[in-house]
């Protein structure tokens, strides 16, 4: 499947990562969903007419690594089990490709719109002072403090649309990792459409509506902890697990 999605992606024009910065949008409606990765090279395939592809040099797949921070008492992941509507999360990511490194916040004003600060700071698994100083611009501390949980690791394809300003993003090879665990999610791809204004229905979800693809929440933090931790509280999640082992495992 990884060779005949590698051979759709090329079908693709090429867009550079200085051309696709206008593409951001760090204040807009994302949309999630979720499938198994031997639906992508029909999406590539029916994505070609409207989408061009990021590519540097000859990759058109790129490794992401990100490191999540929480209280000691995860009052984060705990915002999201009690369905908070306003929520944030704190995060490193790391751009493997080229090493660049932003500390993130990124915050939920409600269902769908989605606000991201970032700063370029070198990659630091503790916040510093510096960093304190960014995430207070931006939320509010807790007390407590933040202190690093886990890891996600992924590889990203991204697309830009050609005619609207939209940016699809669509991550495989998912890993969780902690201090004693790693867990993957083999065959697992999750698609997000993000969008500037929720106008119309935009030519990928078309796409992946005409698949039989919905959009659903996903979240790789929250996914994370309930693997890597089953002891941790996560009720609220449970069909979600049980659709990701489908998706999966089939079971």
């Amino acid at each position: 499947m990884l060779h005949q999605l590698k051979d759709k992606l090329h079908l693709l024009d090429p867009i550079s990562l200085d051309e696709l910065s206008v593409c951001k949008l760090l204040n807009r409606i994302d949309t999630k969903y979720i499938c198994n990765v031997k639906y992508l090279p029909e999406i590539i395939e029916r994505a070609r007419k409207d989408f061009k592809i990021q590519t540097s040099k000859a990759n058109r797949i790129f490794g992401y690594e990100s490191l999540y921070f929480d209280t000691p008492g995860l009052q984060t992941y705990f915002d999201h089990h009690q369905g908070k509507r306003i929520r944030y999360k704190v995060r490193f990511r790391k751009y493997i490709d080229t090493g660049d490194a932003f500390l993130e916040v990124k915050k939920k004003k409600n269902y769908t719109r989605t606000d991201k600060k970032r700063n370029q700071f070198e990659f630091s698994s503790t916040l510093e002072h510096q960093h304190e100083k960014f995430l207070r611009n931006h939320i509010k501390v807790p007390k407590t403090g933040f202190e690093p949980t886990i890891w996600t690791l992924f590889d990203r394809i991204t697309l830009a649309g050609k005619n609207q300003l939209e940016r699809i993003t669509i991550d495989t090879n998912i890993r969780f990792k902690d201090k004693n665990h790693e867990i993957s999610l083999p065959g697992l791809s999750i698609i997000e459409v993000k969008r500037d204004k929720a106008v119309g229905i935009s030519p990928f979800s078309q796409i992946l509506r005409d698949l039989n693809i919905r959009p659903y929440g996903f979240s790789k933090y929250i996914m994370g902890n309930v693997l890597l931790n089953p002891n941790l509280k996560h009720n609220r999640f449970q069909k979600k697990i049980v659709t990701v082992n489908k998706i999966c495992y089939g079971t």
